[in-house]
């Protein structure tokens, strides 16, 4: 037996999403056009029937597509990245002063993290963290920042940096996870709407079983 979440991913049809989308809206038209034998045939197959179907084409023209995911995805990446960039920039500006109020000190730079901005950088470990225990850090020093005239826009903007990293990185999570959602979503309505196709299809079958072009019309393929 697949897998339940396996299943869940897996498409009813093989078309593209777009082209089952612009068949269905043609396979409906044509259903409205003939939709008296249809009922005759089976009284769900009503206007009803047909406002449904139509519900669902414009839900599944309004789901997310995979090409929207992917460049949003790539879009909060970039957010994260340049965000990532502006908080090292931060952190260079307080590593200035640490270094004034601290020439030589090489133990406070590590105390610091600056020694590890490295490692920061190549993202093995996580940055806001970093910046985070940075900035405890530098409010342990503040009398010594203060007395080499250290601007308090220093520390407020790193502060600021830290929270925009973790806003981003938080951000470009939650997209992750939303990702399957989306997919699950459009997979789920697409299925669906080719069973609105299958389901008319197999009803114009017999419907027009002596008109075999009245009957081709129907067809998903």
């Amino acid at each position: 037996m697949a897998d339940e979440n396996t299943k869940e991913r897996e498409r009813d049809f093989t078309m593209e999403d777009s082209l089952l989308i612009h068949k269905s809206r043609t396979l409906r038209g044509l259903f409205l056009q003939n939709i008296a034998p249809f009922t005759a045939f089976d009284n769900d197959l009503d206007s009803t029937y047909a406002d449904n179907w139509l519900t669902l084409i414009e839900e599944c023209e309004g789901t997310e597509t995979d090409e929207t995911v992917m460049d949003q995805s790539a879009q909060n990446s970039a957010d994260l990245d340049e965000a990532k960039k502006e908080g090292f920039t931060a952190a260079n500006d307080l590593e200035y002063y640490v270094k004034k109020a601290f020439p030589e000190k090489k133990r406070i730079m590590e105390e610091f993290g600056f020694t590890e901005k490295k490692k920061a950088r190549a993202a093995q470990f996580n940055q806001y963290m970093w910046m985070r225990v940075m900035k405890k850090i530098a409010e342990d020093y503040l009398t010594e920042l203060n007395a080499v005239n250290m601007p308090a826009s220093v520390m407020s903007n790193l502060e600021t940096k830290t929270q925009e990293v973790l806003e981003k990185e938080t951000t470009q999570e939650y997209y992750k996870h939303l990702r399957i959602r989306f997919s699950r979503l459009r997979i789920e309505r697409l299925n669906k709407l080719y069973k609105y196709c299958t389901t008319v299809n197999s009803a114009a079958q017999v419907v027009f079983d002596d008109e075999p072009e009245e009957k081709a019309l129907f067809n998903i393929y």
